[in-house]
């Protein structure tokens, strides 16, 4: 059964860029839950007039069996999309939804063919071309709805018009033929736009998290930027527990601008941003918080103390593209991050503990907590100077 689960899995969901994996399938679920209930109960209406137009020669099967059962599988199908699946917040319904909703249209594709068949092998005269007319009225509607789970749509075209559509071609009359060649052609157009339906929600899908990773990463050296940062510290702060900011400031880093160039600047910031990032990851989160500030920020377990003395030593010895050697100041600070107010505080503990590394003769960190305790209005003119000599 679990084989054969991941099999349904793979067809119903085809092979789609990891990126945007997740929001395919949860925007699919979520336009087929909008769109499907309605078709259900557009079909849930025209049921009674199949058994009306049904002749009664047509055995019991064909006139009360296969309506009944078009009926009860609506009903139930109105039933499951009636609840809220918030599909946006677990979507691992979602991908469950649109296995069942692929499954569930072969079902209802196999009811209303044989309906249509052998309504059609009952009937006489002119009275047969209402009935493929009918079936393909709903499937194309339906095929429709489930373009966005476009599998599920294609087999229930295959089901619904094949069979009619052969039948029709080679029953002998030219006027079948035509109907049926023309059911085929609106088939094959039908299963085409779905192609192109699908690539076209790939294709704003890939665009839509591209302008987000734009609106949320530093174009300089891919880096999360300030913003990201925030958003990371506020999912940090539900869990209630401290975190551990880590500030790291290039030192005197205008000189490397003024005597080499500012290209040869901003590939020092991307050799930088390198040596910080591979230490993000696992609940930890690098950044580029502007000109030549970076941040580390994340659990104190994951994130330790001897992180500052790590960089410093690594950024110190590495080959940097002016050939010189280039040193940072680091300012580290505990806090929790509850809302923007303790992010303030935490951001500007960890600032004061920079500044103090720097002022004290750079190329070192310093912990919040050693910060000595001036009065704000010291230490807010030491600051001001301070930044002025970086």
């Amino acid at each position: 059964m679990r084989g054969l689960a991941k099999a349904l899995n793979r067809l119903a969901i085809p092979d789609l860029p990891h990126d945007v994996r997740q929001d395919f399938v949860v925007s699919a679920a979520t336009q087929v839950q909008k769109q499907a209930f309605w078709l259900f109960v557009a079909l849930l209406i025209t049921t009674p007039f199949a058994v009306i137009i049904t002749p009664p020669e047509a055995g019991w099967l064909v006139r009360w069996g296969l309506p009944g059962a078009m009926a009860a599988y609506c009903l139930f199908g109105m039933f499951k999309l009636s609840r809220d699946n918030a599909f946006a917040e677990k979507p691992w319904r979602a991908e469950k939804f649109v296995v069942e909703a692929s499954v569930s249209s072969c079902v209802g594709a196999l009811i209303c063919t044989s309906w249509a068949v052998l309504s059609w092998l009952g009937a006489e005269g002119g009275e047969r071309l209402h009935f493929p007319v009918i079936l393909v009225m709903g499937a194309l509607a339906t095929a429709y709805c489930l373009a966005s789970v476009r599998i599920g749509a294609i087999t229930h075209l295959v089901i619904d018009i094949t069979p009619i559509a052969l039948l029709l071609m080679f029953s002998g009359s030219v006027l079948d033929f035509a109907v049926g060649l023309s059911l085929a052609l609106a088939g094959l157009f039908q299963w085409n736009m779905i192609n192109v339906h699908h690539r076209h929600v790939i294709e704003l899908l890939m665009l839509k998290r591209h302008n987000q990773q734009l609106a949320l990463t530093d174009p300089l050296t891919g880096l999360l930027n300030r913003r990201a940062l925030l958003d990371f510290a506020e999912a940090l702060g539900c869990d209630g527990t401290d975190s551990r900011l880590i500030l790291i400031d290039i030192d005197r880093f205008k000189a490397i601008n003024d005597s080499f160039g500012h290209d040869t600047g901003d590939e020092v910031l991307r050799e930088i941003a390198a040596i910080v990032d591979k230490r993000s990851g696992n609940n930890i989160s690098a950044a580029r918080l502007g000109g030549e500030e970076f941040a580390l920020l994340g659990t104190p377990e994951a994130l330790p103390a001897a992180t500052a003395l790590a960089l410093l030593t690594e950024i110190r010895e590495a080959a940097m593209p002016h050939g010189g050697q280039v040193t940072v100041s680091l300012g580290i600070a505990e806090g929790p991050l509850d809302d923007e107010r303790a992010w303030r505080r935490l951001y500007g503990r960890a600032d004061e503990a920079l500044y103090e590394a720097k002022r004290t003769g750079r190329n070192r960190y310093c912990h919040a907590d050693d910060v000595r305790s001036d009065t704000p209005q010291r230490r807010a003119g030491d600051a001001q100077a301070g930044r002025a000599a970086a």
